[in-house]
């Protein structure tokens, strides 16, 4: 599915073809997703096939059609690895390639399922099902430690044994091509003064991000004595938009879609592409999920210099230095997320020596080439595992 996971995977296939013949299938995106087509005409000697029922939302339907289809383009292909990323093309993805007998299954967990998503009983269900689901993978790969406990402790999907833990990997480069043009560009199409502080969050606008938390924050924030300038993003687009408009309506929250409207305290851009246009703008990234997996919007917003305000949910731990190149915030507390955030609204200097040390952590644990290297390591040992048997 061309969605945010196809920033890291996308990337990879291209690191890996020389060793290999890649085919990448996907998914059709829903209404309110970005379909990051850039990424798939830039990548060359990779073949592409797009899967049109294998969609994000449940449909039983759906999922059968994707099946045989899956299974056909497997047969057809004859690969001695597939390797399935995200929740739906994990369980389709796998089970295709268990019916076409594939040698080599690996799977990566982007994120799961297991709460915040469902109610209790469905949440159950998938819980059961990737249990069997990882009794037909070769290999879990999972993206960070926190998530390795959830996957292995917490929720008892597979044994620790069958886990490796692979960071994903962002190209420095990339995103810091341009970055002072990439700012100014921003900052001047909403017109944003030097000394304005400019917050965002990035996501999908679906229950599970909770951007309401952020709302809340924002209530906070502007009753109190905040004498800097700010401007609130929300970046990404979703069925909750509507929501999230009412919401801040509610509370007498000047909001716009509008470029031009320079009195909104709060915007709504919708999407962003490539991402680095609204990062090197802004100068805090905050998030406030749910459940997460390993958040790249964290990871991206450091790699280009900014602090990071998040909730202490899934892998979010893993991905910055509490207190050093962001804070990390406890049982979705307003008052302490307004209280930290305020901090670095009102301390330009912080913002600048947090995102630094961000900076230096992103690029050292998040390397595209470890990951690269990591994956081609992966690979080799399971067909050699495979061989041995």
């Amino acid at each position: 599915m061309v969605g945010g996971q196809s920033i890291d995977t996308i990337p990879l296939a291209n690191e890996l073809k020389d060793q290999y013949e890649i085919l990448i299938t996907y998914g059709e995106k829903e209404k309110d997703e970005e379909e990051f087509s850039s990424l798939i005409e830039s990548s060359s000697r990779i073949a592409f096939q797009k899967i049109r029922s294998l969609r994000r939302s449940i449909n039983p339907l759906n999922d059968i059609v994707t099946i045989a289809s899956l299974y056909r383009v497997i047969k057809k292909f004859k690969p001695t690895i597939v390797h399935t990323h995200g929740s739906k093309p994990g369980v389709n993805g796998r089970l295709a390639a268990w019916f076409a007998k594939v040698s080599v299954i690996i799977h990566t967990f982007h994120g799961h399922l297991f709460h915040s998503y469902y109610n209790r009983f469905i949440s159950s269900l998938i819980i059961k099902f990737e249990k069997f689901l990882s009794k037909l993978s070769t290999k879990i790969v999972v993206l960070g430690k926190q998530q390795q406990t959830e996957i292995c402790e917490q929720y008892k999907i597979v044994n620790h044994k069958k886990v490796g833990v692979i960071p994903l990997g962002i190209d420095e480069r990339t995103y810091n091509k341009d970055a002072e043009a990439s700012r100014k560009n921003f900052r001047d199409q909403y017109h944003l003064s030097d000394d304005c502080v400019a917050v965002g969050i990035i996501g999908r606008m679906v229950p599970v991000k909770n951007h309401s938390l952020f709302i809340n924050v924002i209530k906070r924030l502007l009753n109190s004595d905040v004498k800097e300038k700010v401007k609130f993003f929300f970046i990404g687009d979703g069925y909750s938009r509507r929501e999230l408009e009412n919401e801040l309506t509610k509370a007498s929250i000047r909001w716009s879609t509008d470029k031009n409207n320079c009195a909104a305290k709060v915007v709504f851009t919708s999407w962003v592409t490539p991402i680095t246009k609204a990062l090197h703008a802004l100068d805090v990234v905050v998030l406030t999920s749910l459940n997460e997996g390993t958040p790249l919007s964290l990871i991206e917003a450091q790699i280009c210099h900014k602090p990071v305000v998040a909730i202490d949910v899934g892998g979010v731990r893993d991905t910055f230095i509490a207190n050093e190149s962001g804070f990390l915030i406890n049982n979705h507390n307003v008052k302490e997320f307004a209280d930290k955030l305020l901090m670095l609204i009102q301390n330009k200097e912080l913002r600048k020596t947090m995102g630094e040390k961000g900076y230096i952590f992103t690029k050292k644990n998040f390397s595209k080439q470890a990951e690269v290297d990591a994956f081609r390591k992966l690979y080799s040992d399971c067909i050699a595992q495979v061989k041995n048997k």
